[in-house]
């Protein structure tokens, strides 16, 4: 069984034919027709779509205004194909954000090439239509910026934006030349411009300009003597690149990330920036902070009136570059205000150096993207496992891990089942029930113990993800040990319910220092707080005797 376009089309077939390849499981059952037509909606990439069925036979009719949009009426079939609703689909539907995507932009060791190329087709599944390349450990985005692309880039570069093609996703390459620039030298220009007309040529046509990270103060005598400030300097030259690209193709897009690219948004650099930086050219922005907690209309309103054009937010989350690499950001997107899409241009997540471990989160961030209104942390984090780990048993075994690294740089509770579990424990041991509180540590432990042994089977289906989160796998299984040791120090204990206390041999206390000790031993981050704070108390609170 095959899709089929009534009216074929090579920019529609493309995209229809890597569609039934990435989800022949679900599609192979059925003979699929769709014709597509012109369609006019509210928004950008909105689309209309009607389906039926009859037995194996599915009619669909799709109205676009845009090519990207047909990926997304395909992810809205695929979702009623997949729910075995028996109801005909009758759906007018479109993304809130005009931009929404992904930024590759940590430091530390870049994504391979085959993880880009997967990475394009989930960004696809996930309604997002921008991939950023940025990574800045990569010498070929800050250190050689100068020289043209080598060969070996632009083949790569030539698979990503075809990729992008089949998935609705543009792939945007970007430098950042602020290192060792000079911003008067119309040779640094050049270069800049080469390097993006080398992509010109193969069907990309967005860039970006990031000046992020680099030193505030103008670093040549030339550029001293030509600009009164380094705003200046950064507008002059984005926009020498972006007008002589435009010359070669008025449809390219530039998106620049200027140098001080979080705060209030009115800070002195910004209002000179986007005075004078020609009117078409994005502006990043990641709000408050670096990695910000929440994202909210009022400083996008303030961003706006500053920088004289709306926000492309680069969020830093999930990402855990830098001294956050103990963390796995796991949960789902918090803190974003419902409704920013009608006051940013677009949101472009950093995601973590783990790949596989940041489609969870991306999948959330998506969703939101897609229709910030709607959009339920707890309800996207579920559908995000359901549709990433489609087995029912391996996605129990990760739920448990994962729901002990919920909480990230945009908030959330780090570890939500195990706090409970510590509530009821420490409860039981504060009323007396000493062997019943034991009972509960202790059977959580041999829950984790479980976990543990089938999610580093090798008979695991998802290597790839293994391979990342060994070491927090590793703390995991040292949690459920210490877990243990707790029922087993807690069982030597009493209460003494005249006191009120609990009491305790000598040893015990030694026990449950030791036990906190083997859980800091393994460096990465997990369950947040609810076992070393628990642990800390009891020990205040134990009275032992010899």
């Amino acid at each position: 069984m095959t899709i089929s376009l009534v009216n074929d089309s090579q920019k529609y077939s493309q995209i229809a034919t890597a569609f039934q390849e990435r989800h022949d499981e679900i599609l192979s059952p059925f003979n699929i027709v769709i014709a597509v037509s012109s369609w006019r909606g509210e928004s950008v990439e909105s689309f209309s779509i009607t389906a039926s069925r009859t037995g194996s036979e599915i009619k669909v009719s799709i109205g676009l205004s845009e090519v990207h949009a047909f990926r997304y009426a395909l992810n809205a079939l695929l979702k009623w194909i997949d729910s075995s609703d028996s109801t005909p689909l009758n759906l007018i539907d479109g993304p809130a954000f005009r931009i929404r995507g992904v930024v590759e932009g940590f430091y530390g060791q870049p994504w391979t090439h085959q993880q880009r190329l997967r990475g394009i087709e989930f960004f696809g599944d996930f309604g997002m239509n921008t991939y950023f390349l940025a990574p800045k450990d990569d010498p070929l985005q800050r250190f050689n910026w100068r020289s043209p692309f080598p060969n070996e880039f632009l083949t790569q570069a030539k698979e990503l934006i075809l990729q992008g093609k089949k998935h609705g996703v543009d792939f945007v390459a970007c430098v950042s030349p602020g290192l060792s620039v000079k911003y008067s030298d119309s040779k640094d220009v050049a270069a800049v411009v080469f390097r993006f007309t080398q992509l010109l040529e193969l069907g990309a046509t967005h860039f970006g300009m990031l000046w992020d990270d680099i030193a505030w103060e103008l670093q040549h005598q030339e550029d001293i003597e030509k600009y009164a400030s380094t705003a200046e300097a950064h507008a002059d030259f984005t926009n020498k690149v972006f007008d002589q690209l435009i010359a070669i193709n008025n449809n390219v897009q530039l998106t620049a990330c200027p140098m001080q690219y979080s705060g209030r948004g009115n800070e002195p650099y910004l209002i000179d920036l986007g005075r004078k930086l020609r009117a078409r050219v994005n502006l990043m922005w990641t709000g408050r902070q670096i990695c910000s907690e929440y994202l909210d209309i009022s400083d996008a309103v303030i961003f706006e009136r500053s920088a004289l054009r709306p926000a492309l937010y680069w969020d830093n989350f999930p990402v855990n570059d830098g001294s956050m690499q103990a963390n796995l950001y796991i949960g789902p997107v918090r803190g974003r205000e419902k409704g920013l899409e009608k006051y940013s241009y677009g949101l472009l997540s950093n995601p973590m150096l783990q790949f596989e471990s940041s489609l969870i989160p991306l999948a959330t961030i998506g969703d939101y993207l897609w229709n910030s209104t709607a959009y339920d942390p707890a309800c996207s984090w579920e559908d995000a496992l359901i549709r990433l780990f489609p087995n029912v048993n391996e996605r129990a075994c990760l739920r448990h891990f994962l729901r002990n690294s919920l909480g990230s740089n945009v908030g959330g509770d780090p570890a939500p089942d195990l706090r409970k579990i510590f509530h009821a424990g420490v409860s039981a041991w504060r009323s007396g029930n000493m062997n019943q509180s034991a009972d509960i540590f202790e059977t959580e432990s041999l829950v984790i113990a479980a976990n543990y042994k089938d999610l580093t089977s090798e008979s695991f289906s998802h290597a790839g993800l293994i391979e990342e989160i060994l070491p927090w796998l590793a703390k995991y299984k040292v949690g459920g040990e210490v877990l243990f040791g707790l029922g087993q120090s807690l069982r030597e204990c009493t209460f003494d319910s005249e006191r009120r206390i609990i009491v305790g041999p000598a040893n015990v206390s030694q026990q449950l220092k030791s036990l906190l000790e083997k859980l800091k031993s393994t460096p990465k981050n997990l369950f947040g707080d609810q076992i070393e704070g628990p642990l800390n108390e009891l020990i205040a609170e134990l009275k032992t005797f010899s």
